[in-house]
């Protein structure tokens, strides 16, 4: 399971507002684990609810990655989903799930193009930010000073009493 810290769940929450931004005609946006635990979320009214969308998205790409993997594939594309007031363009985002719920009107091509868009630019992020992630663990010799400072913590004090042990032996 991918978790994200409060950096990563910003930048991610700022591409999403960025995809509303630029397409009045897509009425919310989210993201979520594949477990169903929100990451982000926007929408223009109050009516779209975030987590349950989170839940219900990981649920239906689950399944239909399972109904691609009964046919040879590992993964789906994208799930589309149209009813009469509204569109829906469930995808992978690299480990996430991105929802996009476009408006009844919305052209399909649009939609999944910007949902596409919106989930590499997702991917690339969180890839950056592992990366970063994996190049201060080896630095500090393999304790993840983001994830847990109190490892570190321990780590500095046993450094501190070995060289100390060291010094008064040297002296002794």
């Amino acid at each position: 399971m991918m978790e994200l810290n409060e950096k990563e769940s910003s930048a991610c929450q700022q591409e999403l507002e960025s995809l509303l931004k630029h397409f009045d005609m897509i009425a919310g946006a989210v993201l979520s684990t594949q477990d169903g635990l929100l990451v982000a979320g926007v929408a223009h009214s109050n009516d779209i609810e975030t987590d349950a969308i989170a839940a219900m998205s990981s649920s239906i790409l689950s399944l239909a990655d399972a109904l691609a993997g009964q046919a040879g594939k590992p993964l789906v594309n994208n799930v589309i989903s149209q009813a009469e007031s509204s569109t829906l363009v469930i995808l992978h985002a690299g480990e996430l799930i991105l929802t996009v719920v476009g408006r009844a009107e919305i052209n399909v091509g649009l939609v999944l193009s910007a949902a596409r868009r919106t989930a590499e630019a997702i991917d690339k992020l969180t890839k950056r930010f592992g990366e970063e992630s994996r190049e201060i663990n080896e630095k500090s010799g393999g304790v993840s000073i983001l994830d847990n400072p109190d490892v570190l913590l321990e780590r500095i004090r046993k450094e501190m009493l070995e060289m100390k042990r060291r010094h008064t032996n040297e002296f002794n």
